[in-house]
């Protein structure tokens, strides 16, 4: 009999994304449970979702031209592998990353996508940065780049629906942003000189484009004890009821 999926990816070694790290910096200490759960046993699941979104959006911002029509043609088949799906968890993909596409719509109709800035796929599988014992896992989408100062920055796009107040997710971002930065300064020097106001965290579901902060020091110092506190507890991280080690 062949052995079902496997629904987590586990680490054995302290790992977290920039995402769920910033979020662990905001959190009450009942969601920092759910959150650490969620990097250590991480769901498969959660790797594809909006990954057709992601590509589509990194395609667009690369070219130059920015012809509306790709992103349409893109809603436009994922309309049909929607409506066409053998799985709920095809349909589901397909319309999250819809979603997600007709949001950063939004964020290009409202003027915040960088005038003075061209884009190119971040194709590199970058390290992570390490704080305080801690893999953090940075997963820039793009480079920003201005050609006259030869400038460069990280962007990050951030997909997460979750339902949050706009000052909580503004902060968020700022956090994230930072991060960028911080992984920018270390693994793309040799690119080009690195632009604080280059390295963003692009939130599509709160149709924003927030640049690292330049008051970023009690964020480092809050992003630096939460690692010491998640490199202290990591191995009494208890698996989701669902979890089967075979």
């Amino acid at each position: 009999m062949a052995s079902s999926p496997q629904k987590y990816r586990v680490n054995t070694e302290p790992r977290i994304s920039a995402n769920q790290l910033a979020e662990y910096a905001l959190a009450a200490p009942s969601r920092r449970q759910t959150i650490l759960r969620n990097a250590k046993f991480a769901p498969v699941y959660l790797v594809v979702q909006y990954s057709d979104a992601r590509q589509a959006i990194k395609e667009y911002l690369s070219d130059d031209l920015r012809s509306a029509g790709k992103l349409f043609t893109e809603v436009n088949r994922l309309t049909d592998v929607m409506n066409n799906a053998d799985t709920a968890f095809i349909q589901n993909g397909a319309a999250l990353s819809i979603e997600a596409i007709q949001a950063f719509r939004e964020i290009e109709n409202q003027g915040l996508i960088p005038k003075t800035q061209v884009f190119s796929a971040c194709t590199a599988r970058l390290p992570p940065l390490s704080l305080n014992g801690v893999n953090v896992s940075v997963s820039i989408d793009l480079i920003a780049k201005n050609n006259g100062s030869g400038k460069i920055g990280g962007i990050l796009l951030q997909t997460s629906k979750a339902i949050s107040s706009r000052s909580w997710r503004d902060e968020h971002s700022k956090y994230v942003a930072s991060l960028v930065w911080m992984l920018a300064e270390k693994h793309l020097h040799t690119q080009g000189k690195i632009e604080r106001a280059f390295c963003a965290s692009v939130d599509l579901f709160s149709t924003s484009w927030t640049k690292a902060p330049t008051n970023y020091k009690t964020r480092l110092q809050n992003l630096e004890a939460s690692c010491n506190e998640i490199s202290m507890i990591w191995d009494r991280i208890v698996p989701p009821h669902d979890f089967d080690e075979g």
